[in-house]
């Protein structure tokens, strides 16, 4: 029983460390913000400009992956994995241009610290870009690696259905993290090169 109670409190441990991220960075680290919420969110915001509801914008949550929360392996750039079925799989093919918009709150981190997610203190980061076909094959492996370990249930999505895993070629970053107004231009290759140890 008391061998049951011990393996019990460690497998809770360990999921902790799964799921849980470590604190952000300082609100200075404007770099350090943006890749620690890309890192640690399981979801994001897709906006693209709409193929069906013509002149307007549409945005939709998405599943995406950054390596694994244990692991200090992270590239920053979204992934997502969609079919040519879906509606902004469409938008995106008649026009690539997209933005995904992240939120602390997706990681839990400012519920768990009680700030409300329109808290300039509650950091969010919007990454816009081109979307692009993943066709490297190591690429592809990277992209399953986080994808498939964060949301199991897309492993198993219909093959028929023509599923593909695509990127955001990330051309301008937008951070907010603290008062006093935003960062609209982060600089891509600092925040591409930046170094870690999360």
């Amino acid at each position: 029983m008391k061998c049951t109670l011990h393996l019990t409190l460690l497998l809770f441990l360990l999921s902790l460390s799964n799921t849980e991220p470590i604190p952000p960075p300082d609100h200075t680290d404007l770099v350090g913000t943006a890749r620690w919420i890309v890192k640690f969110s399981n979801v994001s915001i897709l906006s693209t400009q709409s193929s069906f509801l013509d002149g307007y914008p549409f945005g939709q949550n998405k599943d995406v992956a950054d390596g694994l929360y244990s692991e200090t392996l992270s590239a920053g750039v979204p992934y997502i994995y969609t079919s040519p079925l879906e509606i902004q799989a469409q938008d995106v093919l008649k026009n690539p241009k997209v933005t995904f918009g992240y939120s602390s709150e997706f990681t839990h981190w400012c519920k768990d610290n009680n700030v409300d997610n329109d808290d300039p203190r509650c950091a969010k980061v919007m990454l816009s870009g081109e979307m692009e076909k993943v066709a490297d094959d190591t690429e592809i492996k990277w992209a399953q690696y986080g994808m498939f370990a964060r949301h199991p249930a897309t492993k198993h999505w219909p093959v028929s259905h023509g599923f593909a895993f695509y990127k955001l070629n990330i051309e301008n970053i937008f951070v907010l993290d603290f008062y006093g107004g935003p960062t609209m231009h982060l600089n891509v290759t600092e925040y591409m090169d930046y170094k870690f140890d999360w």
